[in-house]
C-alpha cells in the first residue's frame, strides 16, 4: 500500500520548477530533484508512475512509466506531482 508523504505541487514559479511529464523525466534523468506530473498504480504490490492510465479494468499503467520508490500518500489512479530523482527506470521520491 501507498502512504507517507507527498509532494504537491504548488502554483507559479519559474519554468524550472514547472512540473514535467514522466517521458520528459526519463530524458532529463537527474541526480537532481525535480518536479514530476503522472498518475502512481499499484499492481501486485509494486507502485508505479505512469505518464497516463490506460482505460482498461483493473486500470493499468501507460507508458512511458517509472518504479516508484518512497512513500506517497496518494488514492489509486490519482494525478499527482512528486518531487523526486530519476535513475534508470527508477523514480525515487525526495524527502525534502
Amino acid at each position: 500500500m501507498l502512504a507517507a508523504v507527498l509532494a504537491l505541487a504548488a502554483c507559479g514559479g519559474s519554468e524550472d520548477d514547472s512540473p514535467v511529464g514522466v517521458g520528459r523525466a526519463i530524458e532529463r534523468g537527474s541526480d537532481e530533484p525535480q518536479r514530476v506530473s503522472g498518475y502512481v498504480i499499484e499492481r501486485n504490490g509494486v507502485p508505479r508512475f505512469c505518464e497516463a492510465i490506460l482505460e482498461s479494468f483493473p486500470p493499468q499503467c501507460g507508458e512511458p512509466s517509472l518504479r516508484l520508490v518512497g512513500a506517497v500518500a496518494a488514492r489509486p489512479e490519482e494525478h499527482v506531482t512528486l518531487l523526486g530523482t530519476v535513475d534508470g527506470d527508477v523514480f525515487r521520491v525526495s524527502e525534502r
